[in-house]
């Protein structure tokens, strides 16, 4: 199973791009969009992975406690999977205040799940590069709504 990311430099280097006016005055509002789009897709594959993962790690313990644990998580990828359906909904709306208040919930799924899992897991290792994806979604969507 493969969990890739844009490399975060490259994300930060758009961001940057595209606040630089000599750079991006009549295209950010494009810059942006296709960015969403981009790391929305991102988040989607990434928490459908690690559902993925979660029910391979439930079928491989055997401690009963950590499959409670799991299931758990399991439980909130899966909400945090359609709240990422939400975002990308709310994008296509052109409700940027609904996709960063769907994506403040992914975000709280995820941090859920990694208040549960042991520090020994190779969960955790997937919680926080979606959680960092999600936290840019929400800053683009307050970009997109005017906020700044």
């Amino acid at each position: 199973m493969v969990h890739s990311f844009a490399k975060p430099s490259l994300i930060v280097l758009a961001l940057f791009l595209c606040f630089v006016p000599s750079f991006c005055v009549s295209t950010k509002g494009a810059v942006l969009s296709s960015l969403s789009s981009y790391l929305i897709t991102m988040a989607n594959v990434n928490a459908f992975n690690t559902i993925t993962l979660i029910h391979e790690l439930i079928s491989n313990t055997s401690d009963t406690n950590l499959k409670q644990i799991y299931a758990s998580c399991s439980m909130d990828y899966n909400d945090a999977l359609l709240s990422i359906t939400y975002v990308k909904d709310s994008f296509n709306s052109g409700n940027f205040n609904g996709m960063n208040s769907n994506a403040a919930i992914v975000v709280k799924d995820i941090e859920h799940c990694g208040l549960k899992a042991p520090d020994s897991t190779p969960l955790l290792k997937y919680n926080q590069p979606l959680e960092d994806v999600t936290n840019i979604i929400m800053i683009l969507a307050d970009y997109l709504a005017g906020k700044y």
